[in-house]
């Protein structure tokens, strides 16, 4: 199957981090859907036009699309995934874990759906925290220092007008104290994001951050 005018942008930090899965991912998208491969969001912002759909993994990414581009065809990688009606998911077999939303997404209600839809295909039983969803203020440690170079310009309305006392710079101590205290409410031991940011901040908070991709693709 082919879908003209899709572009993946696999986003450098999930590159970084999860190196195996995000290989995973790119030959997936490219065998099943011959979906073009991009590389840097930050790179391409300029050359998006109307006619391109962008399929993306990272929020901060979608962000950047959203505001600094004039697509409105912007998809979440586990939309894609989850419409797949020959996508073969893994069976957990009812293990528990809390879904943990990211701040960065909050109001992105067909990602946050999906990414349950996927969960619930894999038999996992889902964990739901008191501020999910539009109610979520979690994005790690990230929320806690400064936005890095030209975020702002790139994002102004999701990472300035609405960051309230957010990225605002923390010593180690407090953004590890803050970390620790998120976590310590959390039931289970095993929490699942579908943000880098957001599992850095989970492992550092006491609990086993796990990336939904490492589920998906069985890595782990």
């Amino acid at each position: 199957m082919i879908i003209m005018g899709m572009i993946y942008y696999p986003s450098c930090k999930f590159i970084a981090q999860f190196p195996q899965a995000s290989k995973k991912i790119q030959d997936y998208l490219s065998e099943r859907y011959d979906i073009k491969i991009a590389g840097c969001c930050k790179a391409s912002l300029k050359s998006i036009t109307t006619d391109d759909t962008i399929i993306y993994i990272c929020n901060t990414c979608a962000a950047f699309f959203d505001e600094s581009t004039p697509t409105q065809n912007i998809i979440s990688v586990w939309e894609l995934i989850f419409k797949d009606d020959t996508f073969r998911f893994p069976d957990y077999a009812h293990r528990r874990m809390t879904v943990q939303d990211c701040w960065r997404s909050y109001d992105n209600i067909s990602q946050q759906d999906a990414v349950r839809n996927i969960l619930s295909a894999m038999n996992v039983e889902v964990v739901e925290l008191e501020n999910n969803r539009t109610k979520t203020g979690f994005c790690g440690n990230s929320l806690y220092e400064p936005l890095p170079k030209n975020y702002d310009k790139l994002a102004p309305h999701r990472l300035v007008t609405n960051a309230g006392g957010f990225f605002i710079e923390h010593s180690q101590e407090e953004k590890d104290m803050l970390m620790q205290d998120y976590c310590k409410d959390i039931e289970t031991e095993d929490v699942v994001c579908y943000c880098v940011a957001c599992v850095k901040g989970i492992t550092a908070g006491g609990k086993t951050g796990i990336h939904l991709a490492d589920l998906v693709f069985s890595i782990g």
